[in-house]
């Protein structure tokens, strides 16, 4: 699926019409929502432009090397002229941030790769061959004839290794390792990035993937782990959301398809973290269940109590691997 060039010269105009912009990324957000996020906010800020980034959870604290991030909002005050979403694939995933009643008569720019988007907006630049949004926030700013500033750089470089896993994922392309070269060009630090991104992470994610790992269950080529509030309170990990990796750790075992790490929210839903293996599409259930994502990692949230939920979804992961 590819943007027609009309909708991304109609795009550029919305852009360049409007003075107060609401910029939103998905809840939970991961690497390339926050620096999708923050190189278009960085971009259109050089115009002139009244950008509010927003995320309704705080981002964490691993991204702090990047310029900006104590500027992202959980809430929108003010007026906007118009509203862009960077990386969600629905409007749900713009969390409690996008209101209906005050941001629904707006125009609104989507842009994100994710083959499950809904194409919700009043324009829709939609494109599930790109590694990462941060790579048509990147094409964007260029057509545009902005600055690529080392700030901007560092940002969209996050969302380039951060969605491709330092181009070990199946959806690294040629022009994903093109556009590193380039941000790298124009001051983007990749080891840098990686390292912050990437590789480091704090001591109870550690402590939270041990504990996964011991209660993972291997079903045939179906694994799958369930962490409750019970263990994260007796772990110590302050964190609400997140499985510490381990969704993504299993899928380095040898004997593994398809993952499912169910992790019990304090409201008592259920966050699903859904992986699959070259072969296995995992995003299209993801979607069914009312989620989203791509073809080799998605997830969704389903209400609990977290048996229900592991009841609900294995037996679909089981038919997928007969049906592959």
């Amino acid at each position: 699926m590819h943007t027609p060039e009309a909708v991304w010269r109609e795009a550029e105009r919305a852009l360049r019409e409007a003075e107060h912009i609401l910029a939103i990324t998905h809840v939970a957000p991961d690497g390339d929502a926050v620096g999708s996020l923050l190189g278009f906010t960085h971009a259109l800020r050089s115009l002139g432009k009244h950008v509010v980034p927003t995320c309704q959870d705080v981002p964490h604290a691993r991204f702090g090397f990047l310029a900006g991030l104590n500027d992202i909002r959980q809430s929108a005050e003010g007026e906007f002229d118009l509203v862009v979403a960077l990386d969600a694939s629905d409007r749900t995933r713009l969390g409690a941030v996008f209101s209906p009643e005050r941001h629904a008569h707006l125009p609104m720019l989507v842009i994100d790769h994710h083959i499950t988007n809904l194409q919700f907006g009043t324009l829709n630049i939609v494109e599930p061959h790109v590694s990462s949004t941060a790579e048509l926030v990147l094409k964007l700013i260029k057509q545009m004839g902005l600055p690529l500033t080392p700030q901007i750089a560092n940002a969209l470089l996050t969302g380039v290794i951060t969605d491709t896993q330092a181009f070990r994922t199946t959806n690294t392309t040629p022009a994903s390792l093109a556009a590193a070269m380039e941000l790298m060009q124009h001051g983007g630090n990749l080891q840098e990035v990686t390292r912050q991104a990437l590789l480091l992470r704090p001591f109870e994610h550690l402590r939270l993937l041990g504990a996964g790992l011991v209660n993972t269950k291997l079903e045939g080529r179906v694994a799958y782990a369930t962490i409750p509030q019970k263990l994260r309170k007796e772990l110590g990990v302050h964190e609400e959301r997140g499985d510490g990796g381990l969704a993504g750790t299993l899928m380095t075992a040898q004997e593994v398809d398809v993952a499912a790490v169910f992790v019990e929210l304090v409201s008592g839903d259920v966050e699903v973290s859904l992986r699959g293996q070259p072969g296995f599409d995992v995003s299209q259930l993801a979607l069914e269940l009312g989620g989203g994502g791509h073809p080799a990692a998605a997830g969704c949230t389903l209400p609990g109590p977290l048996k229900d939920a592991v009841n609900h979804v294995l037996p679909r992961l089981r038919q997928l691997v007969r049906e592959a």
